[in-house]
């Protein structure tokens, strides 16, 4: 086999248990955890930005520019905090160690991240909707949700679900372990 196929493990037992990865592969852990950590800070900058900016007509009152960006990081501060969290997952990838429980703990954490945000997305444009409405308008709740909300809020099950999986095969590979 050569090296880009071949797993192997230290001496440790169970979840402690460490693989030996390629160089590529451990760079691709650590470039995904840049990345996560940059969309963390990188989304909520750029959405305050945006808000700020001259571009938007319709954001020229500084309450609506503050009520613009208060629901924006109503969604956004959630993802933020779950790719924060998604990073320390992909960094006890790029170790080699993908049972470690602080490895798990990032990937459920990313998924709850992911899921609050799926889930505030639709509440942040109601609120918004309800704060600019023009003088005159009747008081209405819309509540949107679109496709791209239903596809993160799958994807964050599915991301928790992999976690769950993940913690229970590291339970077994330490209580395997103890057998040895």
């Amino acid at each position: 086999m050569s090296e880009t196929d071949s797993v192997v493990f230290s001496r440790r037992l169970g979840a402690e248990a460490t693989m030996a990865l390629p160089a590529r592969t451990r760079m691709a852990f650590n470039a995904l955890s840049v990345v996560a950590a940059g969309l963390a800070v990188l989304l909520p900058a750029l959405a305050i930005i945006y808000w700020m900016s001259d571009a938007m007509p319709m954001a020229q009152s500084t309450g609506i520019q503050a009520v613009a960006i208060g629901t924006a990081m109503l969604h956004l501060l959630p993802l933020g905090w779950g790719l924060l969290r998604l990073r320390v997952c992909l960094r006890q990838f790029a170790i080699g160690r993908p049972f470690d429980a602080r490895g798990i703990a990032g990937l459920r954490d990313f998924a709850l991240g992911t899921a609050l945000s799926a889930v505030a997305k639709p509440l942040a444009g109601m609120l918004f909707k309800l704060a600019v409405r023009q003088d005159g308008e009747p008081r209405q709740i819309v509540i949107e949700i679109s496709s791209d909300v239903m596809i993160l809020a799958l994807f964050a099950g599915v991301i928790a679900a992999l976690a769950w999986a993940m913690q229970k095969a590291a339970l077994l590979a330490e209580e395997n372990s103890q057998f040895v």
